[in-house]
């Protein structure tokens, strides 16, 4: 006897059943429109790169979510796609003839090792739309713009898209005098001010600088401890038994002299803790939270070893991060405290523009915000970066893009500018599915009649009126087997399926049919010549496949 199988997929994965399938289409079809009206044309790459494609362009902390994949003997190095952003330069490279500026679009599923929870899996879906050729804030602009058409059109109305400048953030760095070498750590710290707060985000950035070793070490300890794996007095001696990076690669021992600093706080730290209390899906990030507090002790044994950013300079970019007001008001003030910076000049001119170019579109400006905190976690933008978070449902930023003129450079001999937005799909999708968004035209099929078998010698009828209605720009299924008609009529009920026609001896005879309304449960006997306009008739629309066309209004102002 062979083994059975059990039927499963991978963590992180999912099936998505023709119920599921029917919603996911309305939204890509919805979001492709708008891609379309604003000009975009599709584009298709492979699922798997080469490694040195992807490789080194996302930074470590998004690199080490990135799947491998060999086939054979390995004869190449190959990753599924991370994103669509650097196959978009790939292809950009590739083909240098393209018209410029090339605008394309792609909806197409991504890979990433990351920790599945709500909203979040580990191949997904991505919608991008990229500009690529142009320096022109309007194509930043436009990209917002479409973010707001894409989410109003769905039916939300509680978002917001903060804008931000990479520029803007190199000038904090500079107004505060953070080294070159940590403003990497400075963008990290500031981006999480919406997640952890004020507080929070001073222990982040007085934290820069300090060994990443040294905290993945007693993350690590402070994660068993939570877990219920590890005692209160037995801490000591697993630090001890730690190992970190030396300078030459090698694996030396947790120092000793770290050690002894951090011990007693630690011990102390753990102690408010109860062992087992944390959600499994929350205790790596406790864990952190947790050993932030070590920091002010970790910088008086490295405080003259590395380069810290100073208090002083924390206090002062905390106290620009507060700055409020609109946008006009917002670019006043970075304007007085950061304009003898030209780098950050120019970022304040860049969202200067964009604010004129989508008052012109017609983008109520409560739909946008600058926020100099939001910073983008991947490396490679250049100047406006953006962001949009919806109010309903809680599952973070459904959007997000910027502007990276230097990308593309990598796999050619000359930068080109581009900028661009991902769609979060599936975080839009979890959210209309909770908050029952969806207009109730969308069912959970896509057949709109089912054509019945009243019995064998019938079958024939039912197959020639199938033919019709689909000849009519109608979607109509026919069943195969002559079953008795009330099970028929449940099986139509459970897929949600409309409409039911039915051609019995006396329909038969006299050229016509039967339609029973499942949802009304009143039906009617009409001409099969007349059978398809009564149906679309009950249907209440077209059969055409139409997307919802509602341009922008322009200001009037």
């Amino acid at each position: 006897m062979s083994i059975k199988i059990e039927p499963r997929v991978p963590r992180g994965m999912r099936d998505i059943l023709p119920e599921q399938m029917v919603r996911r289409q309305y939204v890509i079809d919805t979001i492709q429109g708008v891609f379309e009206e604003f000009g975009f044309e599709p584009l298709s790459t492979p699922a798997v790169e080469l490694e040195e494609t992807l490789k080194g362009k996302y930074g470590k902390e998004a690199e080490r979510l990135i799947y491998s994949t060999t086939y054979g003997q390995g004869e190449e190095k190959l990753s599924l796609r991370y994103d669509l952003s650097v196959p978009l330069c790939r292809v950009v490279a590739q083909y240098p003839d393209l018209p410029r500026p090339f605008k394309r679009y792609q909806i197409t599923p991504v890979w990433r090792a990351d920790r599945p929870q709500k909203g979040r899996y580990r191949e997904f879906y991505q919608c991008d739309a990229d500009t690529v050729g142009s320096t022109s804030m309007l194509a930043d602009a436009e990209t917002v713009a479409i973010i707001y058409t894409i989410l109003a059109r769905l039916g939300f109305r509680g978002f917001t898209t903060y804008i931000n400048n990479r520029k803007i953030l190199n000038g904090l760095g500079q107004f505060a005098g953070v080294p070159q070498g940590l403003l990497r750590g400075l963008y990290q710290s500031i981006d999480k001010l919406g997640k952890i707060g004020l507080s929070g985000v001073k222990q982040e950035l007085l934290s820069v600088g300090l060994p990443d070793p040294i905290f993945d070490s007693l993350r690590r300890v402070a994660r068993l401890y939570l877990q219920g794996k590890l005692a209160l007095g037995d801490v000591a001696a697993r630090l001890a038994g730690e190992k970190i990076p030396a300078a030459d690669g090698a694996q030396v021992d947790f120092p000793a002299d770290v050690a002894a600093a951090v011990l007693p706080a630690f011990n102390e730290i753990l102690a408010g803790q109860k062992p087992g209390s944390i959600d499994p899906a929350e205790v790596q990030e406790t864990a952190g939270q947790l050993i932030n507090g070590l920091t002010p002790i970790l910088r008086l044994v490295y405080g003259e070893k590395t380069e810290l950013i100073p208090v002083g300079v924390v206090d002062e970019l905390l106290a620009l991060l507060q700055l409020k007001g609109d946008n006009a008001a917002t670019l006043a003030s970075l304007r007085e405290r950061l304009g003898r910076f030209p780098e950050a000049e120019q970022g304040i001119n860049e969202l200067s523009d964009m604010l004129r170019y989508l008052d012109l579109m017609g983008v109520p400006e409560k739909y946008f915000t600058i926020d100099i905190s939001m910073a983008r976690g991947l490396e490679y933008y250049t100047g406006p970066i953006y962001e949009t978070i919806i109010e309903e449902g809680g599952v973070g930023s459904v959007t997000g893009g910027g502007r990276y003129d230097n990308l593309i450079g990598l796999f050619t001999d000359k930068s080109v500018p581009a900028t661009g937005t991902t769609i979060g799909i599936e975080r839009i999708i979890v959210v209309m599915e909770d908050q029952n968004m969806f207009p109730a035209s969308i069912g959970r099929t896509t057949t709109q009649v089912l054509v019945t078998a009243f019995d064998a010698k019938l079958v024939d009828e039912s197959l020639k009126t199938a033919v019709l209605l689909r000849q009519a720009g109608l979607r109509a299924q026919v069943v195969f087997d002559a079953t008795p008609l009330r099970e028929q009529i449940g099986y139509a009920d459970k897929k949600g399926i409309p409409l039911l026609v039915i051609i019995g001896p006396d329909e038969a005879a006299q050229g016509s049919l039967t339609i029973r309304d499942l949802r009304t449960k009143q039906q009617q006997t009409v001409e099969r010549s007349s059978a398809a306009d009564v149906i679309k008739g009950l249907l209440g629309r077209t059969t055409e496949t139409q997307r919802h066309r509602e341009p922008l209004m322009v200001s009037s102002q």
